[in-house]
């Protein structure tokens, strides 16, 4: 019997130590970026708005730095886009995009800057309904574009302290939404000075028949962008699906002599990618 007892404690103790290295293997998993540690953190709030483009009620997510309550600076502003599917609360709820940003002010890698997250659609699809056909995905795209440019940047300037200038404004995004940061953010060089596509689903923004833009004609001015554009980023996993048609957009900005980054990481079209990607571009976004 006393065999059998120690046999039990010790059978127990192996397991308590086992599940004790498994929830430390587990914690240490997570990138520093993504823990929350304990530095002063910024406010995520939900913003209502009626959008005059679009007629209709929407809401925008935006990220206040920590102090910006107690300050009377301006901070340049990023517009920050969500993937299909999702909707302006999935860059904070899925993607920790408050917590990265908390992070990078507090180790000083960032100065603290507004972040933006906008509803990414016209009017909001039925959850799991087939894709829509061509003229559904010209008129959301074209409607979301309208309502942010007319309305959302508008909005954003009138509310908060930030710089209303193409200098101190970027735009950012994953698949859909790098889609649609890529082509507003080039055709639009007076808003945007700094532009990135994480993982871009690019035939939502290279085709004028479902409300994209013809690259080929917007990227013959590499004069003017190169001069205006002060960071251009193109980035995908080499496993996501996206992967060749994401590359071959890198070499059409290289073939039109476009001064970009282009950057291959491991994994696919998932939110530790993006997530990634985020961390590394803000630093270099606003330097």
């Amino acid at each position: 019997m006393r065999v059998e007892l120690k046999a039990l404690r010790a059978s127990t103790l192996l397991a308590a130590l086992v599940l004790t290295a498994a929830i430390v293997s587990a914690q240490d998993a997570v990138p520093d970026y993504l823990q929350v540690r304990q530095v002063p953190h910024g406010t995520v709030q939900s913003v209502a708005y009626k959008s005059k483009a679009l007629g209709t009620d929407r809401k925008v997510i935006v990220y206040m730095p920590p102090d910006y309550a107690k300050s009377n600076v301006q901070y340049p502003v990023l517009y920050l886009l969500h993937g299909a599917g999702s909707t302006e609360t999935s860059w904070t709820e899925r993607g920790k995009a408050h917590v990265i940003i908390d992070n990078l002010i507090a180790d000083g890698r960032i100065k603290p800057l507004v972040v933006v997250m906008p509803f990414g659609f016209a009017v909001q699809r039925v959850p799991g309904a087939a894709r829509g056909d061509a003229s559904e995905n010209k008129m959301q795209r074209e409607g979301f574009a309208q309502d942010f440019l007319e309305d959302v940047i508008p909005l954003v300037d009138s509310k908060y302290r930030v710089y209303a200038d193409r200098d101190h404004r970027a735009i950012a995004g994953l698949s859909l939404g790098g889609a649609q940061a890529l082509a507003l953010g080039l055709t639009h060089l007076d808003l945007f000075s700094r532009i990135a596509g994480f993982s871009p689903a690019m035939g939502a923004s290279n085709n004028p028949a479902t409300g994209g833009v013809d690259f080929e004609t917007v990227l013959a001015d590499s004069d003017r962008i190169n001069s205006q554009v002060k960071f251009l980023w193109v980035s995908c996993g080499f496993e996501d699906t996206l992967f060749g048609s994401i590359r071959d957009f890198s070499q059409q900005l290289s073939q039109h002599k476009v001064e970009h980054i282009y950057r291959v990481t491991g994994g696919a079209h998932v939110y530790p990618v993006w997530q990634k990607n985020l961390n590394e571009v803000l630093p270099m976004m606003f330097q």
